[in-house]
């Protein structure tokens, strides 16, 4: 009865080391690359200086922009991947509260550390989720923007800022190395301040925006070596 037990404790054993070394060799790891485009919605946002004092409660509207992303990351496990993204969202500005002229250029160019969730399975189509932190180098050029008696002509410069996000999307199988997705981002910053060392007569020489929240679909395709 003794030997019994111990046959079937071996066997059982060696049932869960085969099921967790068929596991492992199922699973998809590896480099990856994935380049992304399509268009982004940027949320007005607050104007809080521009070369001097605003009117309280100003408001930077922006037109509905593109956005192109590239990220290389690694696959962990078949559920679980690390990757570095940047690209640029980028937006004409379509009005400034007071403002008499603005044809004016936004954008953001981010740095992010992402973690990437999706199921594991071996279907066609995976859904997928996950989110990132970093920076990003904004950027504000016109030609020109003319507010209270102020014009502002060429580049404000740029400034490096906190920057995060989440994503989500569905990816389609092509093959076992190649895959297309159709996913949505959520980025947000913190406040950018731009610093024009061309002014004069002009209180200040910084333009002050508050944080940008952004909206973006895009279409993206991957390739794992």
């Amino acid at each position: 009865m003794k030997c019994t037990s111990k046959y079937l404790a071996c066997l059982s054993i060696l049932a869960v080391l085969g099921f967790l070394a068929n596991t492992a060799c199922g699973q998809s790891t590896g480099l990856y690359v994935r380049g992304d485009l399509g268009g982004n919605i940027t949320e007005n946002t607050g104007l809080k200086e521009f070369f001097g004092a605003v009117t309280p409660g100003s408001k930077v509207k922006f037109d509905p922009g593109a956005r192109f992303g590239v990220a290389v990351g690694y696959h962990l496990t078949d559920w679980l991947s690390v990757e570095g993204e940047t690209g640029v969202m980028a937006n004409n500005i379509e009005s400034i509260t007071e403002a008499t002229r603005v044809d004016a250029q936004f954008a953001n160019v981010p740095f992010l550390a992402n973690v990437r969730i999706q199921l594991p399975c071996r279907c066609r189509v995976t859904p997928y989720l996950g989110g990132g932190v970093g920076g990003s180098v904004s950027i504000l050029d016109a030609d020109p923007i003319d507010l209270n008696g102020t014009r502002m002509s060429g580049s404000a410069g740029s400034d490096i800022i906190f920057a995060y996000q989440a994503f989500g999307g569905l990816r389609y199988k092509l093959n076992d190395q190649m895959g297309i997705s159709l996913e949505y981002h959520y980025f947000a910053t913190q406040d950018s301040d731009f610093r024009a060392d061309f002014t004069v007569g002009t209180d200040t020489d910084h333009i002050r925006l508050k944080g940008v929240a952004t909206h973006a679909i895009s279409v993206a395709f991957d390739i794992t070596f």
